[in-house]
C-alpha cells in the first residue's frame, strides 16, 4: 500500500514536500535564533544578528508556508483534467451497448475524479511532508539541543500512528453495526414503498409506521456510538501528542535549564521546536477521511479509465465445417447485383488499434445474414460500425460510399441489452417515432413476435415499464425494442447479440422474429450461438478482425 501510495503523488505533491522541507529548515532557524539572542540578552552583548538571522528565515518560512497552500489548488484542476480526459476516452472506446450503467460513467468521470484528483494533489503530499517535518525537526533538535531528548520525542512521535491504528481496531465494530442498521432502514423503507397497496389493503400502516421508527431510533443510536469513537480517539491523540508531548519538553527543558546542560534560550527554542511535531497528526486528523474517501474513488475511477481489453470465451469458438454447409458465400472479389450493404477492404480504428483491418463482406438485400465467431473477434465492432455508430472505413450502402449519418438513417440497431425507459410501452415505441398511432405501434409489436399482444402484454400499450425494464420480461424487452426498431422504418435491421441474456424459449422467439423481418428487411444478427446461425441465409465467421476462410478455425483476437 506504501509503494502504490509513493506512485499516486504527483510533481505537484512532491514540491509541496519539497516546500514543507524548507519550511521546517526555516523555521527551526527562526527558533534557535531566538534562542541564541535571548543567551545574548542573558550575557548582555547584543543579539542583533540573531535577529536578522531569525527574521530573514522567518520571510523564508511564510514564503514555503504560502506555496504549500497554492501548489496544490492549482495543480488539482490539471490532475482533474488528466483523469476526465482518460475516462472519456475509454468510455468512448467501450461498446456502446457497455454492461456500466450510464449514471456510473457520469460519475467516474465526475465526482470520482474530482475525489481523486483530490486525494493525490492535496492529500498525499501533505501527508507525506507530515512525516518529513517531524523528521527534520528531531535531527535538529539531535545535533542542536540533546540526543536523549530527540530520542524521547522520536517514541512519542511514532506511536501517533500505532494508537490510531489501535482506536480503528477497537472500535471496528462499530462502524460494522452501523452499516447494519443503515442498511435494515434501507432495506426496510424500500419494501414499504413497493408494498404499500397491499399495507394500505390490510390496514397495517401503524405497525409499518412502529416498525420504520424502531429501526430509525436503533439508527440513530449507531450514528451516535460512531461520534464518540471518532471524539474519543481525537481526544486521545490530542492528549497524547498535545498534552502530553509538550509537558514531556517542558519538563526537559526546565529541568535541563535548571541543571546547566541546557541554555535558557536552548531550553525556550526545545519548546518552540516541540510544537512542529505535531504536524502528522494535525494533518492526519484534518483530511483522514478526505483520504480515504479519495483513495477509494482512485481505485474506480482507474478501472474506468482502461481502455477495453480483448475478452476471452473458450465456448465461443467456432469451427466452419458443419456450421456453415453451403450458406458460406465466397466473397472473395464476389459481388451481389442486390447488395445493400458491402464492405470493402473495410477498416475500423478504436484510439491507436485497427480492430477490423481488410474486410470484406457482401449483405443481399431481404437476406439474413449471421456473424459468428470466437469472442474478441470484432463482431459488435462491425455491428457498431454497420450502424454508423463508429467511425469506419470501405462501406458502401447500395452503390455509393455510406456515410455515418447515411448508416444512421438506414440501420435500426438493437442492442445486446434492451434499453427500455420508465413509462409505458406506447412511450418507449414513440422514441422511435413521435408521429405513430396507435395501431401502427400495435403492428410493429406484432411483427416483432408479440403474437396476442393483449395477452402478453397486461395492459397491451399501456403496460407499465419500470426502472431496469421491470415489469416485462427480458424476451418481451428485446421484442419492444426490436418493435420500437421496426417504427423507425429503416431499412436494415441489426441485432446485436439480442438473444445473450435470454431463456432458450425467449432467444427462440426474438430469432424467429428476426427470420421473419426478411420479409421487408435485410438483417444481420451478431450471435456465438450455433444453433441461431442455422436459421441464416449466410453466415460469416469473423477471426482476427477479418472474414474467416472456409475450413479454417478462428483464432481469438481483435475487439468484440
Amino acid at each position: 500500500m506504501v509503494v502504490r501510495m509513493l506512485r499516486d503523488v504527483p510533481a505537484a505533491g512532491w514540491a509541496v514536500v519539497a516546500l514543507a522541507a524548507v519550511r521546517a529548515l526555516a523555521l527551526t532557524v527562526v527558533w534557535l535564533g531566538v534562542a541564541r539572542a535571548v543567551d545574548l540578552l542573558v550575557a548582555g552583548q547584543s543579539p542583533v544578528s540573531s535577529w536578522i538571522l531569525a527574521t530573514v528565515a522567518l520571510v523564508v518560512a511564510a514564503l514555503a508556508a504560502g506555496g504549500e497552500a497554492l501548489v496544490p489548488t492549482s495543480a488539482q484542476p490539471r490532475e482533474e483534467a488528466i483523469w476526465r480526459e482518460r475516462v472519456a476516452r475509454a468510455n468512448l472506446a467501450a461498446s456502446i451497448d457497455s454492461e456500466v450503467p450510464t449514471g456510473e460513467r457520469v460519475a467516474h468521470g465526475g465526482d470520482e475524479v474530482e475525489r481523486f484528483a483530490h486525494y493525490r494533489t492535496a492529500f498525499l503530499g501533505p501527508l507525506i511532508a507530515g512525516v518529513v517535518v517531524p523528521l527534520i525537526v528531531l535531527t535538529v533538535i539531535a545535533f542542536a539541543v540533546s540526543w536523549g531528548v530527540a530520542l524521547g520525542l522520536a517514541v512519542c512521535t511514532a506511536l501517533a500512528p500505532v494508537i490510531i491504528a489501535v482506536f480503528l481496531r477497537r472500535f471496528r465494530a462499530t462502524g460494522g453495526r452501523y452499516r447494519a442498521a443503515a442498511g435494515r432502514l434501507s432495506a426496510a423503507f424500500l419494501e414499504t414503498m413497493r408494498t404499500r397497496h397491499t399495507i394500505r389493503l390490510l390496514g397495517a400502516e401503524p405497525q409499518r409506521r412502529a416498525r420504520l421508527a424502531a429501526q430509525t431510533e436503533a439508527l440513530r443510536v449507531e450514528v451516535m456510538a460512531l461520534l464518540r469513537r471518532n471524539q474519543l480517539v481525537i481526544l486521545v491523540t490530542d492528549a497524547v501528542f498535545g498534552i502530553f508531548a509538550v509537558a514531556v519538553v517542558g519538563v526537559a527543558a526546565t529541568v535541563g535549564v535548571y541543571s546547566g546542560w541546557l541554555t535558557l534560550g536552548t531550553g525556550i527554542a526545545l519548546v518552540l521546536l516541540s510544537g512542529l511535531l505535531r504536524e502528522p497528526v494535525d494533518r492526519l486528523g484534518r483530511s483522514f477521511y478526505v483520504g480515504l474517501a479519495g483513495r477509494a474513488s482512485g481505485a474506480r475511477v482507474r478501472i474506468a479509465a482502461q481502455l477495453p481489453r480483448t475478452r476471452r470465451d473458450d465456448a465461443a469458438r467456432w469451427r466452419l465445417d458443419g456450421v456453415l454447409g453451403d450458406r458460406a458465400p465466397d466473397y472473395d472479389g464476389a459481388t451481389v447485383a442486390d447488395a445493400l450493404l458491402t464492405l470493402d477492404d473495410a477498416r475500423v480504428s478504436r484510439g491507436d488499434a485497427d480492430p477490423i483491418s481488410g474486410l470484406d463482406l457482401v449483405i443481399p438485400a431481404g437476406s439474413l445474414t449471421a456473424l459468428v465467431g470466437a469472442s474478441g473477434a470484432g463482431k459488435s465492432t462491425l455491428a457498431l460500425a454497420m450502424a454508423g455508430l463508429i467511425p469506419a472505413e470501405g462501406i458502401r450502402l447500395g452503390s455509393e460510399p455510406a456515410t455515418a449519418d447515411g448508416l444512421r438513417g438506414s440501420v435500426a440497431y438493437v442492442p445486446q441489452r434492451a434499453v427500455l425507459f420508465p413509462g409505458t410501452v406506447r412511450d418507449n415505441l414513440l422514441l422511435a417515432r413521435a408521429t405513430a398511432t396507435d395501431d401502427e405501434m400495435r403492428e410493429s409489436l406484432l411483427r416483432a413476435g408479440f403474437a396476442d399482444e393483449g395477452r402478453e402484454l397486461a395492459h397491451g400499450l399501456d403496460t407499465r415499464v419500470g426502472e431496469g425494464a421491470s415489469g416485462v420480461s427480458g424476451g418481451q424487452a428485446q421484442r419492444i425494442s426490436i418493435a420500437r426498431a421496426l417504427l423507425t422504418n429503416r431499412p436494415i435491421v441489426i441485432a446485436d447479440e439480442a438473444t445473450a441474456h435470454l431463456d432458450g424459449a425467449a432467444a427462440a422467439r426474438v430469432v424467429a422474429t428476426l427470420r421473419d423481418l426478411t420479409r421487408d428487411h435485410t438483417v444481420v444478427m451478431i450471435t456465438h450461438r450455433a444453433n441461431e446461425a442455422a436459421v441464416a441465409d449466410h453466415v460469416a465467421v469473423l477471426a482476427g478482425g477479418r472474414i474467416a476462410p472456409r475450413g479454417a478455425q478462428p483464432a481469438e483476437g481483435g475487439a468484440s
